[in-house]
């Protein structure tokens, strides 16, 4: 089992992990509980599982036992295979959930594991590597005395640090200015080839950084307050988790093909693309909705699609919640 805050690098760790892996297989728990019927997918008998993402199946249901008891259930029916599972700390239910679990390990073992923050020397290495830094040591220092070194311990925020401070050679005043500016950067076209085909297609419009991340907020929000995977697009399939991304309203085709090969999306698969991380997500999806609701859309509105009946933000709800009030 393996634990860990968000942005600390659950999975590239499972990547990594998965490929060093004899016969490792890896899979997102959304993924995984799609399977209706693991019976019928015989290669998976011999495999070591790394599902990924128990927190993204749990965050978005009622009762926080059923997609663990599914995954249970489907680990069971391939005949208790090896497997890894992880989890954001926060959605992790303690010894109660490791206790099920052994039900269903090949020894009736698991080791609970969490992935602690980056070390001084990984930080150093990290970036030395960097092309945007060229000093890591007045780097390092540079954050100690803005008092935020605690960024650099984490994968994610060290690398949002980077792309910020790279962007204009300033450093950031606040996380929300740092976020703000790692975003602008991730939105730029950076391969000259694409620039090229770019501005060789006069007939269509090629939107500005603006248009692209609130066109992106808009997406996050949606995603984030519909409970979703992502989006379908082009000739893909759409399903439940991934209606297709023409449906979100107030973003035109033109735009949306823009808004998805930015840095701000990835790829899963058969046509499908969702936020890169759910840190950048909330971070847009509030953005977006600041702005409605500057424009005159009623804040009630909008929390009351971030509460429960009794009034509380609901757990997967706290960042997007957070960053609208920042």
């Amino acid at each position: 089992m393996l634990l860990g805050d968000p942005g600390s690098g659950k999975t590239t760790a499972f990547e990594v992990e998965s490929e060093a892996t004899e016969k490792g297989y890896l899979i997102s728990a959304r993924n995984f509980l799609r399977t209706f019927d693991v019976s019928t997918h015989t290669e998976w008998r011999d495999k070591t599982f790394f599902i990924d993402g128990l927190d993204e199946v749990r965050a978005g249901t009622p009762n926080a036992r059923t997609p663990f008891d599914e995954i249970l259930r489907r680990l069971g029916m391939l005949g208790k295979p090896r497997f890894r599972l992880s989890c954001r700390q926060a959605n992790w239910l303690g010894n109660n959930d490791l206790t099920n679990l052994k039900s269903v390990s090949p020894d009736s073992n698991v080791s609970s594991l969490r992935l602690d923050p980056l070390e001084n020397s990984d930080v150093a290495e990290i970036l030395k590597a960097s092309p945007h830094v060229d000093d890591t040591a007045a780097f390092i220092a540079e954050a100690r005395d803005r008092r935020i070194y605690g960024l650099l311990t984490n994968p994610q925020s060290l690398d949002l640090l980077v792309k910020a401070v790279a962007g204009n050679g300033s450093w950031p005043e606040s996380r929300l200015e740092m976020f703000e500016r790692a975003c602008r950067q991730m939105v730029l076209e950076h391969n000259e080839e694409h620039q090229a085909a770019r501005e060789s297609t006069i007939a269509v419009h090629t939107p500005t950084s603006e248009e692209l991340l609130d066109a992106a907020g808009r997406l996050c929000a949606v995603q984030l307050l519909s409970g979703v995977a992502g989006y379908t697009s082009g000739l893909g399939q759409p399903s439940e988790n991934y209606p297709a991304a023409d449906k979100c309203d107030g973003i035109s085709l033109n735009l949306l093909r823009f808004t998805r090969s930015t840095k701000l999306f990835k790829d899963e698969s058969d046509n499908r693309f969702a936020p890169v991380h759910r840190h950048i997500a909330e971070f847009l999806g509030a953005r977006h909705i600041a702005g409605l609701i500057r424009d005159g859309l009623p804040a009630r509105r909008v929390v009351s699609l971030m509460t429960g009946e009794d009034g509380i933000v609901v757990t997967e709800m706290r960042g997007l919640s957070a960053w609208l009030a920042a």
